[in-house]
C-alpha cells in the first residue's frame, strides 16, 4: 500500500487509520466499528482466500469487508440498509484503492443472488445488531446495535441463500443469545462448526457451514 487517494469527506467525518498505512472513514453522527469487527474479521480472514468470493451481511461502515479484503484479496462485496453508511464504505474503498470490494446499498431480507451477478458466495460475513426489538438501543445508530429492523434469524436466511454448498458463514454476537443463534443456525441448515468464546464471557464468534456434518470445535480466546 503506497499511501490513501484523496476522497471527499462530510461534514463529521475523519478518516480513521487501519494496518498497514489503510483507512476508514467514521462519523460521529453514524455507527462506528468497534472491537468486535475487528476480532471478526480477523476471524473469517484466517480461513479465506484470494480465490473465494465474501459477502459482508449489515456491513455498516464497510469495516469488516474492508479488512478482510486486505488480509487476503478476496473479491468482497457488501450488503447495508443505511444509505449513509453504504455511501461511506463507497468512499473507503475509493480511499484505499480497493477496487475488487464493492458495497450495495440493500436490504439482506430481500437480497438474491440475482442482485450481486448471480453467483454464490464463498463465505459470507456478518457483525448483527446483538439485542433484540423492544431493548432500549444506543442513541447513536441504534439500528446497528437493535433488532429494529433486521432479525438475526433474516440474516441466517439471507446467508443461506447467498452462500454456495459448504459455504461458511461467519459472525460475532453477544453470550446471552448464544443458544439461540446455534439454534436458527441449525434449522436453516448452516451447522455450527467453530465456536470461540470471548475471554470476558460477554460475546463470541461462531463459524458455520452451509450442509456441514455435526461436531464443533470450542475454544476460549480473548479479542
Amino acid at each position: 500500500m503506497l499511501g490513501m487517494r484523496d476522497v471527499p469527506l462530510k461534514a463529521g467525518e475523519k478518516i480513521e487509520p487501519l494496518d498497514d498505512g489503510y483507512g476508514i472513514i467514521q462519523s460521529a453522527e453514524l455507527y462506528r466499528f468497534g472491537t468486535d469487527a475487528v476480532a471478526l474479521a480477523k476471524f473469517a480472514a484466517a480461513r479465506i482466500t484470494r480465490e473465494n468470493r465474501v459477502l459482508d451481511l449489515c456491513s455498516g461502515c464497510g469495516v469488516v469487508g474492508i479488512l478482510i479484503a486486505v488480509a487476503t484479496g478476496a473479491r468482497v462485496d457488501g450488503a447495508e440498509l443505511d444509505g449513509a453508511l453504504c455511501d461511506m464504505s463507497v468512499r473507503s474503498c475509493a480511499l484505499n484503492g480497493l477496487d475488487g470490494v464493492r458495497f450495495y446499498n440493500a436490504d439482506v431480507r430481500d437480497l438474491t443472488l440475482a442482485d450481486v451477478g448471480g453467483v454464490g458466495y464463498d463465505a459470507v460475513v456478518c457483525n448483527p445488531p446483538f439485542y433484540k426489538r423492544g431493548t432500549a438501543p444506543r442513541k447513536i445508530a441504534p439500528a446497528a446495535s437493535c433488532e429494529l429492523t433486521v432479525e438475526f434469524g433474516d440474516i441466517v436466511r439471507a446467508a443461506k441463500r447467498m452462500l454456495t454448498q459448504r459455504g461458511e458463514f461467519y459472525f460475532v454476537h453477544t453470550a446471552a443469545r448464544l443458544d439461540e443463534t446455534l439454534c436458527v443456525c441449525g434449522e436453516n441448515g448452516l451447522t455450527p462448526k467453530t465456536l470461540v468464546m470471548n475471554a470476558n464471557a460477554k460475546t463470541f464468534l461462531l463459524r458455520c457451514v452451509r450442509g456441514g456434518k455435526l461436531g464443533m470445535d470450542v475454544s476460549v480466546k480473548e479479542f
